[in-house]
């Protein structure tokens, strides 16, 4: 397919124009941040589009220089983290000791959003600066028949940075970013753990744990010799389900106050959860010791899935965090070891968050707050910004790209950030007051019509506001600042609000759309990673 010859800075400059987002008045280091407002007329969603409440709140401190030479970036994506379970943004426990700390010496975004809580395409975003529907991936399933393929317009990071001197190198621990989705492309190094044969059934279908990740990494990094640039990811999957952390970590986390008080505000009914899901997918999050015998089969005497389960259920992902938390310092201090932190720029976010029982769901794959509000923390060498910084506004994952890459001056990363959909929030003029999010789909036909969007939902999620476009449906708005939640629509009350926000999103849609090409990807091969996906709790219905 051809791709269009249409700058993204034109494609952001119209559609700031289309949702009227020229609202900000920007201070002379950063962009201002928008306020929250309450569902009124002067200060509901169609007032931060048309420009009639912003007003400015902190600014950047100091000004945000760019970087000479070419830094080393060591990337850790982290599937299925939530940003209110780590320490620094909020958290009542102590889960995240070493992200804690590079937030204190670094950028760290309080509303960050994943484009959307499925791991493939997320992860394809962050690496493209495009959206899901842009960059052609809106499922894990997708990559079975048409892995993704670079082309003009869907350059990958690796691949830029490959192209400016850097020695490139992946180590993943899940099937989700397999080299056969074709995202190790620009990599020199990919270093996966994918189980094959009899190994795939049950429960020994397991990721590789974030100790040995960590390890393979580390054993890269200490064979690099001279001095060429390095881009390392590391991709931990430890907080997805079924959570089994070491028992060290496991006996830090048990019930206490702020438990109970957590799973009272976000309105947790295990009855409902019980009565929604079948006893398969139940195992997995509640009772994986059991999830073999039932795939097999077999009859097994299941655990009431009550409060108590739910409280399990948090208790042991917190304690995955903690423990993907301890490999992530241990990256961070190798590149302290060997010389090298201080030329590098290091950025922590997840793919996506998770579902712990809030909407009556688990897992992901939606794009409710607690499945795609995501962590985002930018570490970048001396000189950049004088001190650390605490971000307010709205981001999103297309906009990570980008702002790493401003910071640069190496003329192979312009095309990158000319192809992005972000823009780079660092920026005196950053501006735009919203992250876009799509439900995960089995959908490749973007053209903006109901048969074609059968299903699909879309979500803009603005400071204080969250909307979502339902094209079969009727849309959704919340007041975050009076129901952060989600459980009361509002949208009957502020219908103009309602179709400027709609606007938005078709106007996304209309974007640059893309759908890949079937691949020549042998059967064989096909059924082989689709029996992976599956094994994993993936490649059904909803493909969550």
């Amino acid at each position: 397919m051809k791709v269009p010859s249409v700058s993204s800075r034109t494609v952001r400059r119209g559609l700031c124009l289309a949702a009227s987002c020229a609202l900000f008045a920007c201070g002379t280091d950063s962009p201002p941040e928008v306020a929250d407002g309450g569902p009124d007329e002067a200060t509901g969603p169609s007032a931060e589009l048309a420009g009639t409440t912003s007003k400015p709140s902190a600014v950047a401190p100091g000004p945000v220089r760019r970087l000479r030479g070419r830094p080393h970036l060591l990337m850790v994506t982290v599937d299925t983290l939530r940003a209110d379970h780590l320490s620094c943004y909020g958290y009542h426990r102590e889960t995240s000791p070493n992200i804690d700390a590079l937030a204190a010496e670094g950028v760290l975004v309080e509303r960050a959003f994943a484009t959307m809580g499925t791991t493939l395409p997320a992860h394809l975003s962050i690496m493209t600066g495009l959206y899901p529907h842009q960059h052609g991936y809106v499922a894990n399933i997708g990559a079975i028949k048409s892995p993704f393929r670079s082309s003009a317009g869907r350059r990958t990071l690796a691949e830029v940075l490959k192209a400016a001197g850097y020695a490139t190198a992946a180590f993943v621990s899940g099937p989700t970013v397999s080299s056969k989705t074709g995202i190790d492309v620009g990599f020199d190094t990919f270093d996966e753990h994918v189980p094959r044969g009899d190994r795939m059934r049950g429960l020994s279908a397991r990721s590789r744990p974030a100790g040995q990740t960590s390890a393979r990494a580390l054993s890269w990094l200490a064979e690099r010799e001279g001095d060429q640039p390095l881009f390392l990811w590391v991709h931990f999957w430890d907080p997805h389900e079924p959570n089994q952390p070491p028992e060290e970590f496991a006996r830090r986390f048990s019930d206490d106050e702020g438990l109970e008080e957590l799973i009272a505000r976000r309105d947790i009914d295990p009855a409902k959860l019980a009565e929604r899901f079948d006893p398969l997918e139940l195992a997995r999050v509640f009772a994986p010791q059991l999830h073999g015998k039932i795939r097999a089969g077999e009859e097994v005497d299941f655990p009431p899935v009550d409060d108590a389960a739910v409280r399990n259920l948090i208790n042991l992902y917190d304690a995955d965090v903690a423990y993907m938390d301890s490999h992530f310092g241990a990256l961070v201090d190798a590149f302290r070891e060997r010389g090298l932190y201080e030329r590098t720029i290091v950025a922590f976010t997840a793919d996506h968050g998770q579902s712990l029982g809030e909407h009556d769901w688990l897992e992901h794959g939606r794009i409710f707050d607690e499945v795609v509000r995501v962590p985002l923390v930018l570490r970048f060498p001396a000189g950049v910004l004088e001190k650390p910084w605490r971000v307010q506004r709205v981001v999103s994952h297309v906009d990570l790209v980008p702002t790493i890459l401003a910071r640069l001056t190496h003329p192979a990363v312009a095309s990158l950030v000319e192809q992005s959909s972000g823009s780079d929030w660092l920026a005196p003029d950053f501006n735009r007051p919203w992250a876009f999010s799509q439900r995960s789909s089995r959908h490749r036909d973007w053209e903006v019509g109901p048969s074609e969007l059968n299903g699909l939902k879309f979500g803009l999620t603005l400071h204080g506001w969250k909307y979502y476009h339902r094209p079969q449906a009727a849309d959704e708005l919340y007041d975050l600042s009076t129901d952060p939640g989600e459980l009361v629509n509002v949208a009957d009350r502020f219908p103009q609000r309602v179709e400027k926000l709609e606007q938005v999103v078709r106007g996304l849609l209309a974007q640059r759309p893309y759908s890949p090409e079937s691949g020549d990807v042998p059967e064989d091969v096909q059924a082989e990673f689709r029996d992976i996906l599956r094994d994993f709790g993936y490649a059904g219905d909803d493909d969550e």
